[in-house]
């Protein structure tokens, strides 16, 4: 078994989907996401990076066992978020969590920021044949009375160049956000997805990724996106 699923240090996280916690209480992660404006083809502005980016800040407490807390900022719309989620394992047949996050936003169609909420479920399999974990998310945006879906691919296996990363473990990662309902004058003409590769150790995660979206979690991913071009980004994520 590529890592038992009892003794999980940090869970097996997608590149912006919610993947259901594994903390324990007392511990806590602290999460990066970079994605940038920039086309990832663009060589003369080094790969779209020198075009500025949109950032994710996100840092979360285990208050009980898998019951967590946590605090997230995001560049666009200067998004502030306050959320709980809860995870639990399901005997044999996965983990499922739920996450509340309410947030502020600096909407430039009105003259205040404005507030609202997301919940969202998530589910993720074992990690069966060794190699092959997926992952779903069902949510309901309230601030644009919308619903949102999303689904992952881990293929996951030991890191065969640890001399080149210092990580144990590596994974091909792929997201695709169907647009089960359209938002008037919001939503994109595409729908958006990420994929890339993940290295990590039993407390680090480090990733690099090309996507058609340079948003960063469930919520605004399912939003789509009206561009056709790729664009570079990473994660960090850290738990202590």
């Amino acid at each position: 078994m590529w890592m038992a699923e009892s003794v999980m240090a940090f869970e097996p996280g997608q590149l912006s989907l919610d993947t259901p916690n594994v903390l324990k209480k007392g511990e806590g992660s602290f999460g990066i996401r970079h994605r940038f404006y920039g086309k990832a083809d663009d060589t003369e502005k080094f790969l779209g990076t020198d075009d500025g980016g949109n950032m994710h800040f996100l840092l979360k407490y285990a208050v009980m066992n898998q019951l967590v807390i946590g605090v997230d900022h995001t560049r666009d719309q200067s998004g502030y978020g306050l959320g709980i989620e809860y995870a639990k394992e399901l005997e044999g047949f996965g983990r499922a969590g739920i996450r509340l996050n309410t947030f502020t936003i600096d909407d430039f169609n009105f003259d205040t920021r404005q507030k609202s909420y997301f919940v969202n479920a998530s589910y993720q399999t074992p990690n069966f044949l060794d190699h092959v974990r997926l992952t779903a998310n069902v949510g309901y945006d309230a601030y644009y009375e919308h619903r949102t879906m999303g689904v992952g691919l881990d293929l996951n296996m030991a890191n065969k160049i640890p001399w080149l990363t210092y990580t144990e473990n590596m994974s091909l990662l792929a997201e695709y956000y169907p647009q089960i309902d359209k938002v008037d004058e919001v939503s994109g003409k595409n729908d958006s997805y990420a994929f890339g590769l993940k290295f990590q150790t039993f407390a680090h995660h480090f990733e690099l990724l090309l996507t058609n979206a340079t948003n960063m979690d469930p919520r605004t991913m399912a939003l789509g996106t009206d561009n056709t071009d790729l664009h570079f980004g990473f994660n960090i994520n850290r738990k202590f």
